[in-house]
C-alpha cells in the first residue's frame, strides 16, 4: 500500500500538462494521417513560397559580409541631359581625390570593372577583375584568405589578387600559387593574396576573378594612363564611401551637395551641372540608377504581397480543415468536458495541436523553400558568361520569418475552432443525431468567409500570373529594330594572350574571311559589342554650331565601333546615307572621320534638316569631328523596352582589341557553334571564347526577356498553387456544407422534391461564395496590376480582357467544383438521410 502511494505521488509530481498535451496532439495526428499530410503539405506550400521568394529578395539586399556594412553607401553621379538612361553613374579619378575630402566619409573608394585573360602555364582562361583604388580592401575591412591584400601601387610586375572562387575554380584552392607569376592580358603579374571566402565583392550576383590597382591597370594597359589619369571627364569609377558613426544617409548628402557645387564652380569646364547621390549600398544593387533604387522596394513589396497571399490561402485551408476537425470532434469534446476537463483545457489542448502541425508545415516548407531556391538558381541562365555567385547559403532572417509564420499559423488556425469545439453542448453532441445540429451558424460563416477569401486570392494571383504571361508575350514581339534570327555571337579578345594591334588586326581579317566562305553563312562583320549585352560603351557629345551650356554637362549617347557589313548582318536598315565600307575603316583612323546616327539622334539634334554631312564630337570638346555619312533605323540597345533614344555607330579603330564576331547563317545558327570555335582554336589555341550564343539566346537573358519570363514563370507557379489550394477549399465546404444538411435533404426528397431542386439549393450556396469572391479577388488583380506597371513598363494594369478571361476559367473552375459534391447530395437514399428520426 505504501510503495502504491508512493509511486502514485511521483507520477503526479512528474505530469506536466503541456508535455501531455504535445504527446496526446503527435497521437492524434499520427492517428488521422490523411488529414496531417493534406494539412502539412498545404501549410508547407504556403511556408515555402515565402522562403523561396522572401530568401531571394533577401539575398539580394542582404549587406556585404564587412565590419559595419550599415556604413557603407554608394555615390552616383547625376547630370541634367542623360540620354543614357542613368548609366552616368561613374566619376573621374580626379572627382575622387576631391569627394574623399567631404567630412561626412572616413573613406571613399571607387572601382572600375574590366574583362582581361589570365594565363598561368601556358593556358589562359577569361579574367573578370576590378581596377580598384589603393584602399579599397581596407576601406571595406576584407581580409586575406592566403597571402596579403595590397595597400599600394607596385609598378611591374603588378600585384594581383584573386577571388576565392576563381582560385580554387582556376588553381584548385593551391596555397603555393601566392608569389607566383602570371600574366594578365599579356603582362606579367605577381599573386600577392586571395580574398577571404565570404568576400565576392561588389557587383551584385557576379563574383570577381581578381583585382589590381587603378595604378597597376595603367602599367598592363599603358593607353589608360593617356586618358583616365589626370582626366575630369574620363568618368569611369564607381564610388563608395563608409559613412562616419553617427552620420546619416541625409546628412552625407547635404555635404556632398555643397562639395559637388563647390567644384562645379573650381572646374566650370568639366564639373558644370554635375550632382550626386548618397544611397545605401544594398539600395544600389545591381547599379546605383534612380530606376532601379526607386524599384527595388516597390519590388519587394510586391514580391512579399504574392507569397503573402499564397501563405493566406494555405492557411484560410488549413483553418477550415480544422474546423471541419472541430465539428467532428464535438463528441470528443463533450465526452472530455463531461469528465471535468475544463475549458481552457480543452483549447490549450487543440492549439497545441494545430502548433505541432504548423511547425511541421513550417519545417517542410522550409526544405522544399531552399530546395526551390538552389534548383531555381542552379538552372538561372542569364545569357552571358558572368562569373555568377547567388548567395543561397542559410539566412536566420529566412528562418525566423518562417518559424514566426509558422507558429502565428497554429495559433490563428487553432484558437477559433477550438474555442467553438469546447463549446459544445454535451447533451446535443452525445445524442445520436447531435452531428448534424452542432455545426452553429457561426461557424458556418467562418467557413464561408475563409472560402470567399481563398477565391478572391486565387484570382488575385491568376490575375497577376495572366499579366505577365501577357507582358512576357509582349515583350518577345517589340520590334527590336535588327534581325536576332539566325545570329550567332562570339566575343574574344586576343590582348587577353599578348598580341599586339598588327597580330590582333590580322587575326580578326583572317577569322572573318574563312568564316565567310562557309557555304551556311550569309554574312560575317565584328563589333566592340552587340545589343542588349553588359559591354555598353558611351560618351559625351559636341555638336558642331551647338554650345553646351556653361551650367550643365554636354548630352551623352551611348556609342559602338562596327565594322563593314555590320549593318547588313544585323539587319538594321541605313534609312539615309551608306553604311561604313572598309576603305572607311582605315580613313578613320587617318584622315577623315566618319560616323552613323540612328534616328532619335538626327530628329534631336537636326530636326527638320538633313543630318548627311553635319558634324560633332564625340568624348571630348578637342577630338577630331565627325561627319555623319548615314542614317539607321532606330533599334533596342540597352534594355528591350527603352524608349528610342541617340545612339552612334563609329568605324572599329586598331586599338580596340575586344570584338565580337557576328555570324548570320543561312539555317539554324547554332550548328554554327562548333565549328566557330573549332576554327578559332585553329587559330588561336589559347584564345579565350567567350558568349558564344545565338542571338535568340542572348536575347532571354537578363538585359532581354529575363525579367518578364521569371516573372511569368513565378506567378505562373504561385498562381496555380493558390488555384489548387482554392478549388480544395470551395470543394471541401461545399461537401461539408451538404453533408450537414442530409436530413434536410432527405426531408426534401420526402415532401416531393426533385433532384434538380436539391442540385440548385446546393449549388446556390456555392455560386454565391464564388461570385463574392470573384468580386474582390478583381478588385486586388487590379491593385496588384496597377503597383506592376510601375516597374515593369510593358505591363498593362488596364488588360480588362486578360482580367475576363482568368475571372472565368476561375468561375467554371469553382463552380465544376461546387457541382460535384451538389451533384453527389442529389443521390443519397432517403431512408438513409432519415434513420436517425
Amino acid at each position: 500500500m505504501f510503495l502504491g502511494l508512493h509511486a502514485r505521488a511521483a507520477t503526479d509530481r512528474d505530469y506536466n500538462p503541456h508535455v501531455h498535451d504535445f504527446r496526446h496532439a503527435v497521437r492524434y495526428l499520427w492517428t488521422h494521417k490523411s488529414f496531417t499530410v493534406t494539412a502539412v503539405l498545404t501549410l508547407a506550400i504556403g511556408l515555402g513560397a515565402n522562403t523561396a521568394l522572401y530568401g531571394l529578395l533577401n539575398a539580394a539586399l542582404r549587406p556585404l559580409p564587412v565590419p559595419h556594412p550599415e556604413q557603407l553607401v554608394c555615390l552616383a553621379a547625376e547630370t541634367k541631359d542623360d540620354n543614357t538612361g542613368g548609366f552616368q553613374y561613374s566619376f573621374s579619378m580626379e572627382e575622387m581625390k576631391d569627394i574623399q575630402e567631404a567630412e561626412a566619409f572616413s573613406t571613399v573608394f571607387g572601382q572600375l570593372l574590366r574583362i582581361g585573360g589570365l594565363s598561368v602555364d601556358g593556358r589562359a582562361s577569361q579574367f573578370w577583375f576590378a581596377a580598384v583604388s589603393d584602399n579599397y580592401f581596407s576601406s571595406l575591412g576584407v581580409t586575406a584568405a592566403q597571402g596579403t591584400l595590397f595597400s599600394a601601387p607596385s609598378g611591374s610586375p603588378v600585384h594581383v589578387v584573386l577571388g576565392h572562387a576563381f582560385w580554387v575554380k582556376r588553381f584548385g584552392a593551391d596555397p603555393a600559387v601566392v608569389g607566383k607569376v602570371v600574366r594578365v592580358d599579356g603582362s606579367p603579374a605577381l599573386v600577392t593574396g586571395v580574398v577571404a571566402k565570404s568576400f565576392q565583392g561588389t557587383l551584385m550576383g557576379v563574383e570577381l576573378d581578381g583585382y589590381v590597382t587603378l595604378d597597376d591597370y595603367g602599367v598592363l594597359v599603358p593607353d589608360v594612363q593617356r586618358w583616365l589619369y589626370h582626366n575630369r571627364k574620363a568618368r569611369a569609377l564607381q564610388l563608395f564611401a563608409r559613412l562616419k558613426p553617427g552620420v546619416t544617409v541625409s546628412q552625407a548628402q547635404a555635404s556632398v551637395d555643397v562639395l559637388m557645387n563647390a567644384l562645379a564652380l573650381q572646374h566650370p569646364d568639366t564639373d558644370a551641372g554635375i550632382g550626386a547621390r548618397v544611397i545605401p549600398e544594398p539600395l544600389a544593387r545591381p547599379l546605383p540608377m534612380r530606376a532601379v533604387t526607386a524599384a527595388i522596394p516597390f519590388v519587394q513589396v510586391f514580391g512579399l504581397a504574392i507569397a503573402g497571399l499564397v501563405l493566406l490561402l494555405a492557411c484560410t485551408n488549413v483553418a477550415n480543415l480544422l474546423l471541419v476537425r472541430a465539428t467532428a470532434r464535438e463528441r470528443e469534446m463533450a465526452v472530455r468536458a463531461a469528465l471535468g476537463a475544463s475549458r481552457s483545457r480543452l483549447v490549450r489542448l487543440m492549439v497545441t495541436e494545430g502548433l505541432v502541425l504548423s511547425s511541421l508545415g513550417a519545417l517542410v516548407g522550409y526544405v522544399v523553400g531552399q530546395w526551390v531556391t538552389w534548383a531555381y538558381i542552379a538552372r538561372l541562365d542569364v545569357g552571358a558568361d558572368l562569373p555568377l555567385r547567388f548567395d543561397t547559403t542559410f539566412d536566420m532572417k529566412v528562418f525566423l520569418f518562417s518559424l514566426a509564420a509558422a507558429l502565428a499559423t497554429g495559433v490563428a488556425v487553432g484558437l477559433w475552432p477550438a474555442w467553438r469545439a469546447s463549446r459544445a453542448d454535451a447533451r446535443a453532441a452525445l445524442h445520436d443525431g447531435g452531428k448534424g445540429h452542432s455545426d452553429g451558424s457561426h461557424r458556418q460563416r467562418l467557413r464561408r468567409v475563409l472560402v470567399v477569401a481563398q477565391i478572391s486570392g486565387a484570382l488575385a494571383l491568376l490575375g497577376v500570373a495572366g499579366l505577365f504571361v501577357r507582358t512576357l508575350a509582349s515583350a518577345q514581339n517589340v520590334n527590336l529594330g535588327f534581325d536576332a534570327k539566325h545570329l550567332i555571337t562570339v566575343r574574344l579578345d586576343p590582348r587577353q594572350i599578348g598580341y599586339n594591334e598588327d597580330r590582333t588586326i590580322e587575326f580578326y581579317s583572317e577569322l572573318q574571311r574563312r568564316v565567310a566562305a562557309w557555304p551556311d553563312v550569309a554574312s560575317v562583320a565584328v563589333a566592340f559589342t552587340t545589343p542588349m549585352s553588359y559591354l555598353i560603351g558611351g560618351g559625351s557629345i559636341y555638336i558642331e554650331g551647338r554650345p553646351t551650356d556653361a551650367s550643365a554637362q554636354p548630352p551623352a549617347s551611348f556609342i559602338n565601333h562596327v565594322g563593314h557589313n555590320y549593318f547588313d548582318v544585323m539587319g538594321i536598315p541605313i534609312i539615309r546615307g551608306r553604311a561604313f565600307t572598309e576603305d572607311d575603316e582605315r580613313e578613320h583612323s587617318l584622315t577623315r572621320k566618319f560616323a552613323i546616327v540612328n534616328e532619335s539622334m538626327a530628329a534631336r539634334y537636326w530636326p527638320g534638316q538633313d543630318p548627311i554631312g553635319r558634324r560633332f564630337r564625340a568624348f571630348n570638346p578637342t577630338d577630331p569631328l565627325l561627319e555623319v555619312v548615314g542614317v539607321a533605323r532606330d533599334s533596342k540597345y540597352v534594355l528591350v523596352f527603352e524608349q528610342p533614344r541617340p545612339y552612334i555607330y563609329l568605324p572599329l579603330v586598331r586599338d580596340i582589341s575586344l570584338r565580337t564576331l557576328h555570324v548570320r547563317a543561312v539555317g539554324d545558327p547554332a550548328t554554327l557553334a562548333p565549328r566557330l570555335e573549332r576554327e578559332i582554336k585553329d587559330l588561336s589555341p589559347d584564345l579565350p571564347l567567350a558568349d558564344l550564343r545565338t542571338m535568340n539566346q542572348s536575347l532571354s537573358g537578363i538585359f532581354g526577356y529575363l525579367i518578364f519570363r521569371i516573372g511569368a514563370l513565378q506567378a505562373t507557379g504561385m498562381g496555380l498553387l493558390g488555384l489548387a489550394l482554392a478549388l480544395i477549399g470551395v470543394y471541401g465546404v461545399v461537401s461539408f456544407g451538404a453533408s450537414l444538411r442530409t436530413r434536410e435533404i432527405g426531408i426534401r426528397v420526402a415532401l416531393g422534391a426533385q433532384p434538380r431542386d436539391v442540385l440548385r439549393l446546393i449549388l446556390g450556396q456555392g455560386l454565391q461564395l464564388v461570385a463574392f469572391g470573384l468580386v474582390v479577388g478583381l478588385a486586388a488583380s487590379v491593385a496588384l496590376g496597377r503597383m506592376l506597371s510601375r516597374f515593369l513598363p510593358l505591363v498593362d494594369a488596364g488588360d480588362w480582357i486578360m482580367f475576363a478571361l482568368v475571372s472565368a476559367q476561375l468561375a467554371a473552375l469553382a463552380l465544376t467544383a461546387c457541382y460535384l459534391p451538389a451533384r453527389r447530395a442529389t443521390r443519397v437514399p432517403v431512408m438513409s438521410a432519415l434513420r436517425h428520426e
